[in-house]
């Protein structure tokens, strides 16, 4: 790993439209370019849109021929960084996939997909099956798509793999919301996401020695569609390899947020954690002999 700048945004993103989402990103890229960063991260599902409805898997793509997933290399090749973005994924056995597509200065590097799926979710998409690793160079990451971030044997497979950092993009529902949003209720609900995030992130991070970055979905995805509702209270967040929180929020409403982070090496020189003769083929043993 080297020092390096990552862009985290958290945007609106809406199933009636995927073009207004592509050009929500593009609006990002220009700001992450400008602010030095070397990879941007982008929200779950974020070009073709995140709620329980059939849209979204009608708006899904196959990956990496899709239109949006072209001018998403396009404009990766046009900054010369890394773009991490959620889309919906037509795969070559029909099934859509919960998917994170990965570029770097306009080359496709992959995808990952959503593994462990929350709520109707399972009525929509696939289930991802691996844990991927994407090397740019600069540093070496993983991700870990929303609600997979609640099993921790995941953080496991990436910290085996070594990676340096892992990137946490959601579209976190967060429940029906009342016709009047109070100053009251948005800071409840931001308060509410960030204090799950650290919850969980903090002891993940120093265990296995790798930073974690978080963003979210802003706001309602269902706009100009009935029976459904998803609403997203975004926010971003940082986490070190000493598990303290380096980057909080600065928002108090539901909008968007484009926060730029230096990320230091020296944190991860400290190699706190597999130098704890961790006995891994014990560990795998024990795994298999309680799995059905």
């Amino acid at each position: 790993m080297k020092n390096i700048r990552v862009t985290l945004a958290s945007l609106r993103s809406v199933l009636i439209d995927p073009r207004r989402n592509l050009d929500l990103v593009k609006s990002a890229c220009a700001i992450a370019s400008k602010e030095g960063g070397r990879i941007i991260t982008l929200p779950e599902l974020m070009l073709t849109g995140h709620g329980g409805h059939p849209k979204m898997v009608g708006n899904a793509e196959p990956v990496p021929d899709g239109p949006l997933s072209q001018e998403i290399i396009a404009l990766s090749k046009e900054y010369q960084f890394c773009i991490c973005v959620g889309v919906a994924e037509l795969a070559p056995n029909n099934i859509v996939y919960n998917s994170q597509m990965v570029v770097d200065k306009g080359e496709y590097l992959g995808l990952q997909r959503k593994i462990n799926l929350s709520a109707d979710e399972y009525c929509y998409f696939g289930a991802g099956e691996e844990v991927e690793v994407f090397d740019i160079g600069d540093i070496r990451f993983g991700i870990t798509i929303c609600y997979d971030n609640l099993f921790p044997e995941l953080a496991l497979v990436h910290s085996l793999n070594n990676v340096d950092l892992i990137l946490a993009p959601h579209a976190a529902r967060c429940g029906a919301w009342p016709q009047e949003l109070t100053p009251e209720f948005r800071a409840a609900k931001i308060k509410e996401r960030q204090d799950h995030w650290e919850m969980t992130q903090r002891t993940r991070t120093y265990d296995h020695n790798v930073y974690v970055l978080l963003n979210n979905a802003v706001g309602p995805s269902t706009e100009g569609l009935t029976d459904v509702v998803a609403n997203h209270a975004g926010t971003v967040m940082g986490v070190d390899p000493h598990g303290e929180v380096f980057l909080r929020t600065s928002v108090t409403d539901f909008v968007d947020e484009i926060v730029t982070v230096e990320m230091d090496k020296s944190k991860r020189d400290v190699n706190h954690a597999p130098t704890r003769n961790r006995r891994l083929y014990t560990v795998v043993r024990l795994l298999e002999e309680r799995l059905p």
